[in-house]
């Protein structure tokens, strides 16, 4: 398999826009041939520049949780403890430079248990040109390009901010060990919005190299801690499409995502021919009253191993749902009741096979079902506090960095949490 190189990165940008470059004929350009004078007066310039400092912004937030827990720890050392062991710090840059065209960046610091340390880690959360090539009356077409936020479901483009999401820990269907292989691509993305009497469209196309750098997501693929080489992406594919009736009253949406990734090893390493394809989809359903809201998605993952000495080129299919209520008691004050289901192999959803294959291995980290009561307190238009309640049988999405032995963990357990937010 080939990598792509930046270079290649960049030659596929420059496609993109080329491709979104609108096309004349030779009637357009004869028609357009006036005298320079004519064109000075039909063209003002002042429609299209802008002073920058009026389109330049600056937004940031800050999150810190803390989590008590029995039978297994979660971020960090929780088990009949208390870690403060999730800390998430962004700030994003946005320029409105033309009416179409327009940068943003953000950059992010997070720390998240054991699998990022006690330093945490700094990342480039997302960084893209947006170039709006077509606007008609109901709706635009436009590409993006640079490093961009996969629209996943209904919470994984903006996965970070505590603010939008629905309860601190998101629902399983957003796997956090595969956090950083779906949250963004480096690349570019076609989108185009078209609005109706009967609701609004969006669809979007991403097409580029995942992000497979996170160790939590090797030692998940591997099950060997000390594996020394490193995952990479092939190119991969994400489409979405969102359909919103009234405003947000009524989303539905559907994506599908297809991730191609490989191992760099040794010439010794055991792991060095292997060869990871994901297919993923998720549909998704939410209603938001004045007081009352519900949500449901449903997510499909078939995971291809090939050449690899441990899954011995299996194809498991994984089942990720949930459903969630939402209920308004104040203005500033939501609760919120969620039931969670997860399977890694829906042909062993019990994990009786996988307990079989190896003794070391107890079934319930085959599977995770959780329900979740939380409630959510908007102190200003600023700060929020959240405070939440686990009831959790199985294990297989716990992190292994936080439960290294894996013969302990326990199959009944809770979880209490809390979680303090800022944003600007």
């Amino acid at each position: 398999m080939n990598k792509f190189s930046p270079v290649s990165l960049l030659g596929l940008s420059c496609c993109l826009l080329l491709l979104a470059t609108p096309v004349f004929s030779e009637d357009d350009i004869a028609s357009s041939s006036i005298e320079d004078s004519e064109i000075s007066e039909a063209f003002n310039w002042a429609n299209y520049k802008k002073p920058w400092m009026d389109d330049f912004q600056i937004h940031g937030f800050f999150s810190q949780g803390l989590f008590s827990s029995s039978g297994n720890n979660v971020y960090g050392k929780s088990k009949d403890s208390v870690s403060a062991g999730l800390t998430e710090v962004g700030l994003n840059l946005s320029y409105q430079a033309l009416n179409n065209l327009s940068f943003a960046i953000q950059g992010l610091y997070r720390r998240a248990g054991e699998s990022t340390g006690s330093e945490g880690d700094f990342s480039l959360d997302y960084a893209f040109m947006d170039y709006t090539f077509f606007i008609h009356q109901q709706g635009r077409f436009g590409v993006r390009t640079g490093r961009i936020r996969n629209p996943w479901g209904l919470y994984n483009e903006t996965r970070d901010v505590a603010a939008t999401h629905p309860t601190i820990f998101l629902p399983l269907a957003y796997f956090e060990r595969s956090r950083s292989l779906f949250i963004s691509m480096d690349g570019g993305q076609f989108y185009s919005d078209y609005n109706t009497d009967y609701g609004d469209f969006t669809f979007t196309f991403n097409i580029g190299l995942s992000n497979p750098a996170d160790k939590e997501l090797l030692l998940a693929v591997t099950n060997n801690p000390n594996v020394q080489g490193d995952l990479y992406s092939e190119l991969s594919y994400l489409a979405n499409i969102n359909y919103d009736i009234n405003n947000g009253k009524y989303i539905l949406a559907f994506s599908y995502v297809n991730l191609n990734l490989a191992y760099e090893g040794t010439a010794t390493d055991p792991y060095k021919e292997l060869e990871i394809k994901i297919n993923s989809f998720i549909a998704s359903a939410q209603y938001n009253g004045e007081k009352f809201s519900l949500t449901a998605e449903y997510a499909l993952q078939w995971n291809d191993f090939n050449n690899d000495p441990i899954h011995q080129d299996s194809s498991p299919i994984g089942e990720h749902w949930y459903v969630q209520t939402g209920y308004r008691i104040l203005d500033n004050v939501q609760l919120t009741l969620r039931y969670d289901s997860s399977v890694v192999d829906i042909s062993d959803r019990k994990g009786k096979s996988l307990a079989a294959s190896n003794p070391f291995l107890p079934a319930h980290i085959g599977y995770t079902q959780d329900i979740v009561f939380g409630t959510r307190w908007d102190i200003t238009p600023n700060w929020m506090l959240r405070a939440e309640y686990h009831r959790v049988q199985g294990a297989s999405t716990l992190s292994s960095f936080d439960n290294p032995d894996i013969t302990s963990i326990a199959k009944n357990w809770n979880i209490y949490a809390l979680q303090v937010a800022y944003q600007f």
